[in-house]
This record gives structure tokens, C-alpha cells and sequence, in this order.
């Protein structure tokens, strides 16, 4: 990372704050940023149980230490192949549309997990990591490169970033407590956590569409 900012150009201080838009409290007040880093977080939160107890679970289970290695490595591969494709997707994949994909992948990845499946199925369920993590990242990145003023494009990620550690946070520990006492049922909690997300990028998404007509009405005059 410090080797490739070597190659940023400066950014222009003065003009920046001359670009600013309103304040960053303004971002708080628009109902829709706020569906977004909601949505983005709850989905993004409902890993927690994943990240911690996965390997755990896969070892008792009895898997050797490469089909544990081998699973993690599946999931992060399908993240890169949706990263590198994710400029060929069709227009209809807008931001709140890849987070409501997002949820549905996080709910139907944490429901399986819940079952403690075998081995194939483990596989095809961390394909699904492209969804449930990689969907959801680049949905709400790009409704916050879209939607917020440039000025205020540090906040809008510094806003997302918060409210993705605290939601992180609350799951990690309820994870804890879900696990010790119900072991892989806890997933569904994390499937809970996902479907609430998508509840939210639903909001945002419906709000989305009612702002669209006024925009376009507004650019008329």
C-alpha cells in the first residue's frame, strides 16, 4: 500500500474545499445514505460468526488443516472474480441492487452453514462469498461515489466504516454467546442479521426510485 501511493497525484486542498456541498451533517439527514451504510453493515456484520468460529467448526468437524485452507481460499477467490467483473455487469446491477443480491447470498450462505453440511456443499456455499461480501462492498462503494458530494467522499466511507465496526463488533459478540450455547445454529442469527440488511437495502432502494422522478425534473428546468 505505501509503494503504490507513490503513484497518487496530490490532491488539490483549495479546490476541494471550494467543491464542498452543504455539511457533513448533511449526509446524516439523507434517509437513503442512511439505508445504505445500515444495510452495508448489518450484511457485512452478519460474518461475525463466520470469520471467528468457522475454522473452529471445520476442524471438529474433522477436516485437516489444507480442506480448512482450501475452503477460505475458495471464498476469496470468488470475491476477486466478481471485483474483476464487476465493470462488465449489466446496467440493472445498481448499487442497491447488488446489496439486496448481497443479503440474499449472505442469508442463504448463513442458513446452510447452520447445518453444518458436508464438505461439497461447504464448497458451493463459499462461492457465495462473492455475494454476501464482494456484492454488498462494491453495492454500497458505489452508491457512495454516486450519491455523495466529492468534498464529503472521505466522510460518506468514514460514516460506513464506523457503522460496519460497530455492527462487526455487536455480532462478534453475540457470536460468542450463540455458539457456546447452540454451536453452528448460531448461523442463524448471522442469516437474521443478513435479511434485516436487505430489509434496509430494500428502503433504500424504494427511496431511490422515488427520488429519480424529482432529479429528473429538477435537471428539466
Amino acid at each position: 500500500a505505501a509503494l503504490s501511493s507513490l503513484g497518487l497525484k496530490p490532491i488539490d486542498g483549495a479546490r476541494t474545499m471550494a467543491a464542498a456541498q452543504g455539511s457533513s451533517a448533511a449526509l446524516l439527514r439523507d434517509h437513503g445514505f442512511l439505508a445504505i451504510i445500515v444495510a452495508s453493515a448489518l450484511i457485512q456484520g452478519s460474518h461475525a460468526a463466520y470469520y471467528i468460529f468457522a475454522s473452529i467448526a471445520w476442524q471438529q468437524a474433522g477436516y485437516d488443516g489444507l480442506t480448512i485452507a482450501t475452503l477460505w481460499v475458495l471464498g476469496v477467490i470468488a470475491e476477486i472474480v466478481l471485483f474483476a467483473l464487476q465493470s462488465r455487469l449489466p446496467p440493472f446491477f445498481e448499487p442497491t441492487v447488488l446489496l439486496l443480491v448481497g443479503a440474499c447470498g449472505g442469508a442463504l450462505r448463513w442458513i446452510g452453514m447452520a447445518f453444518d453440511p458436508p464438505a461439497f456443499m461447504l464448497a458451493a456455499l463459499q462461492l457465495l462469498h462473492a455475494l454476501s461480501f464482494g456484492a454488498t462492498h462494491l453495492g454500497a462503494l458505489m452508491f457512495l461515489a454516486r450519491h455523495a458530494p466529492p468534498a464529503q467522499a472521505a466522510t460518506a466511507q468514514g460514516y460506513l466504516a464506523i457503522a460496519s465496526g460497530v455492527a462487526m463488533a455487536g455480532a462478534m459478540a453475540l457470536s460468542g454467546v450463540l455458539y457456546r450455547d447452540f454451536g453452528s445454529a448460531a448461523y442463524a442469527a448471522m442469516a437474521l442479521m443478513a435479511i434485516a440488511g436487505g430489509a434496509c437495502g430494500l428502503i433504500a432502494h424504494r427511496l431511490g426510485r422515488q427520488a429519480a422522478p424529482r432529479e429528473q425534473a429538477q435537471a428539466a428546468r
